[in-house]
């Protein structure tokens, strides 16, 4: 491995591999923090409160199991994605970075890979990366859909998600890993293509074949339209609880929680969704003419508004579902 030193590249391809690393250590220490509540609610297997029922209410108190079941897979798959991205970051330094080339996928960087015998490994990184991301977008919405509904249960004891709802987020989550899936597999058979390899058992990246697959390119495309489509659905979601919880229940502590979801979660996947959208934009731009401080604009506001929302989204959930929980002891110490 003596000729891997990311050292000897530019300041921005060091920033972006360090960006990817705080990513991956972020989701590492969240993590940590969902693991205990996490694994004390499996082994309580409720997903109601004991003793709980009144008659005010539809039905008993939720409690957080339903959120953890979501958030904690979701952290894991973050980790190991990112995990894998900033390996194959740095794996890829055993070749040439490209910094005139068109940007790939999530506004990375092309490269060469003539001679190295990393090609094969980068590769499997890449579609694991892509992979666990995929996993991860779903059980994101997921986590945030249902969160907000206990919430909002919990706050006004009207019985949430509705039959609806509950049919609609399972469709459309559904939807996103078939559609995600798909493309995953389809880029799989894909990579075997030797376009620009560096011989018969050189693999292609995941951002070569959005590149070079229109199969592929198309079938991620719908993925990542339904993802937003997706989002803003739980978004308006979480927007009319809020609403209803701030008009039926006003003094309760769950009115705070929803507005915080409200206010600061929502326009995190706003943002996100905004990006989602750019990235596609950008495989049908060539990038190659821009000028450096426009390529550095693009790949900078892609990684930190993406990944650091991302982190932020997940911060909140868990927060929320710490205080949901009361009977957990996290960051040392007892809610009740």
């Amino acid at each position: 491995m003596s000729d891997i030193n990311i050292t000897n590249e530019r300041p921005s391809y060091q920033a972006v591999f360090s960006l990817d690393v705080i990513t991956a250590a972020g989701a590492l220490i969240l993590l940590g923090l969902a693991s205990r509540p996490t694994f004390k609610r499996i082994k309580q297997r409720r997903f109601t409160a004991p003793g709980k029922e009144n008659s005010a209410r539809d039905g008993p108190l939720k409690t957080t199991l339903g959120t953890y079941l979501f958030l904690w897979p979701a952290l894991l798959c973050l980790f190991v994605a990112y995990v894998c991205r900033f390996v194959s970051d740095l794996l890829k330094t055993s070749g040439t970075i490209d910094y005139t080339s068109d940007l790939g996928w999530n506004g990375r960087r092309a490269y060469t890979l003539i001679g190295s015998e990393y090609s094969s490994s980068i590769s499997a990184l890449t579609f694991t990366t892509t992979l666990a991301t995929i996993f991860f977008t779903v059980l994101l919405n997921g986590g945030v859909w249902i969160h907000s509904s206990h919430v909002q249960e919990n706050g006004t004891g009207i019985s949430t998600p509705k039959t609806m709802s509950r049919i609609w987020n399972t469709f459309i989550m559904f939807a996103m890993l078939g559609t995600g899936v798909a493309a995953w597999g389809l880029g799989m058979e894909a990579r075997d293509i030797s376009t620009g390899s560096s011989g018969p058992d050189a693999l292609l990246s995941w951002s070569n074949v959005m590149s070079h697959d229109r199969a592929t390119r198309i079938t991620y495309i719908v993925h990542e339209a339904i993802v937003v489509a997706a989002s803003l659905s739980v978004s308006a979601e979480v927007l009319r609880e809020y609403g209803t919880t701030n008009k039926n229940a006003h003094g309760s502590p769950e009115r705070h929680d929803l507005a915080r979801f409200a206010f600061v979660v929502v326009p995190l996947i706003w943002l996100r969704d905004i990006f989602i959208i750019y990235d596609i934009i950008l495989l049908y731009v060539d990038t190659s003419g821009w000028s450096n401080n426009a390529v550095l604009a693009t790949t900078f506001l892609l990684v930190i508004c993406r990944q650091f929302a991302t982190l932020a989204i997940l911060g909140m959930v868990l927060w929320g579902a710490w205080r949901m929980g009361r009977s957990v002891s996290l960051f040392g110490g007892s809610y009740a």
